[in-house]
């Protein structure tokens, strides 16, 4: 074969070109999908990488043979995925929806699918709907499965779920107590144009600005005195059975379990922005002014009181705190630094954010710390047990990123090599573990064979060939 040497400026373009194309070639990743038993990272080309699992006896495995997914739904032990032709694949907890075999042939042409705490609903092309999972407390009534034949989106709180139809009307199933039974309300979810599900109940927003409220509501909640003032709603924020409403007039209108604002009444105007974290809330005013209401108790009674909090542009939400914006400036983080907090303190925040911190970083937030990716690459972990010491190892020891997600225990990425990027932040209540932050760092090549634990096509069949397992006992699990 003859040969060809190449001037070195081409030889330079052509090895540019190659590095270029080689890229593109990689896929893309793009969320995390995880749940207390396993943890999926998706790229754009469909294909699903496992990064975690810790299965119970009644777990079904990732099957091996997975098509490329459109998107992942979980809840808290199983998963559905949405393929690109509209099937929709299940593993998991058996008796969470991790097992469909009673649906299979009915979930094509899916479009949508809303998790509960042990099943799963699925909104077809044709305005149908099917629901498996839990057969108890959730079932899906054959006679209201029957008459929906025209629902256009689904809403799922903690254990119920409500359908919208075409024509504005609402139809729910589930846990009674929690909005599955709305019979009480029925007569008012018409015109119905958007619905807000979270926790044990839903709100209604209806058409000429009016809103329904219906499920587990606060027993001190004075729901006649509420309702008239919930009108021409922008947007509601919640956390811990409380809730927040901020109306197109810039008022807030808030109720539920820690609900009271009354000492920042009068800043309930005007509100440009909203934003809740895991026990509070935090409003904006035009002028930059900051305030808080919320869980005093959990979340820091100290900061939750401040009433100077000026020149803020943007309110972020991160964990049991909040970090405040300013023009130019580091920003200021307000949480409790304690581990009373859930035993999510934010120690030494502050001092690591001004130490550390350069103009036109990238914050990435986790469940109860945050990230910052400053403009010279250097990666910059806040939260709890992340003190000086682990966040100056986990800086000299995380590589360049390319891109970055939180995680449920901590964050995951993907390097400047390609190389999958992983540590712990968020250790669980009261963990003895004397593992640090920055000795969980974990980076590896990225792999996209099946995973080690992966259900073959021979396994699902001699699975499918048997009867189900019987549930493993379970407990309350305190999922707000």
């Amino acid at each position: 074969m003859q040969s060809y040497s190449i001037p070195r400026p081409l030889a330079l373009v052509a090895a540019l070109i190659a590095l270029q194309l080689t890229a593109c070639s990689q896929p893309k990743p793009l969320t995390v999908f995880e749940n207390d038993k396993e943890a999926l990272l998706q790229f754009d080309n469909g294909k699903l990488l496992q990064f975690k699992e810790n299965p119970s006896p009644q777990y079904r495995h990732i099957p091996c043979d997975l098509p490329a997914v459109e998107t992942v739904v979980t809840n808290s032990s199983a998963f559905a995925a949405l393929t690109q032709s509209g099937e929709v694949i299940t593993w998991g907890d058996s008796y969470a929806g991790g097992d469909s075999r009673e649906v299979t042939e009915q979930l094509k042409q899916v479009k949508q699918i809303v998790p509960v705490k042990d099943g799963f609903a699925a909104l077809r092309q044709d305005g149908t709907v099917v629901y498996w999972g839990n057969a108890g407390k959730y079932s899906l009534d054959k006679a209201l499965q029957n008459r929906m034949t025209n629902i256009t989106k689904l809403f799922a709180n903690q254990e119920a779920i409500a359908a919208l139809d075409a024509n504005g009307k609402v139809h729910t199933w589930g846990y009674g107590p929690y909005g599955g039974n709305s019979l009480h309300v029925q007569d008012q979810l018409v015109d119905v144009v958007d619905i807000f599900a979270r926790g044990r109940s839903f709100v209604a927003l209806k058409k000429e600005g009016s809103a329904v409220i219906w499920g587990q509501v606060e027993e001190s909640t004075n729901m006649k005195k509420l309702l008239p003032q919930l009108t021409d709603v922008a947007k509601i924020e919640y956390f811990q059975h409380t809730y927040a409403a901020l109306k197109k007039d810039g008022t807030v209108v808030s109720w539920g379990w820690r609900s009271d604002a009354y000492s920042i009444r009068s800043a309930l105007k005007d509100v440009v922005s909203m934003t809740a974290n895991n026990c509070a809330f935090a409003i904006l005013s035009p002028t930059g002014d900051a305030h808080f209401w919320g869980d005093g108790i959990n979340c820091g009674v100290d900061w939750i009181k401040k009433t100077d909090i000026t020149g803020v542009k943007e309110i972020i939400s991160i964990g049991s705190g909040f970090l405040l914006l300013r023009d130019k400036a580091v920003p200021q983080i307000v949480a409790d630094d304690t581990d009373y907090a859930y035993m999510f303190g934010f120690h030494d925040a502050q001092e690591i954010l001004d130490k550390y911190w350069q103009e036109g970083s990238v914050i990435t937030r986790g469940p109860a710390s945050f990230v910052f990716t400053r403009p010279d690459g250097k990666v910059v972990p806040v939260g709890y047990r992340a003190n000086r010491d682990n966040v100056e190892k986990l800086m000299a020891r995380i590589p360049r990123l390319t891109w970055l997600n939180g995680a449920n225990d901590g964050y995951v990425g993907i390097s400047e090599k390609g190389e999958l990027v992983s540590w712990s932040m968020n250790f669980p209540m009261f963990d003895k573990s004397t593992v640090q932050p920055a000795d969980s760092l974990v980076i590896k090549s990225l792999d996209f064979t099946p995973a080690a634990q992966c259900e073959t096509p021979e396994q699902r069949q001699a699975i499918l060939s048997t009867d189900r397992p019987k549930p493993a006992a379970k407990n309350w699990d305190g999922v707000f």
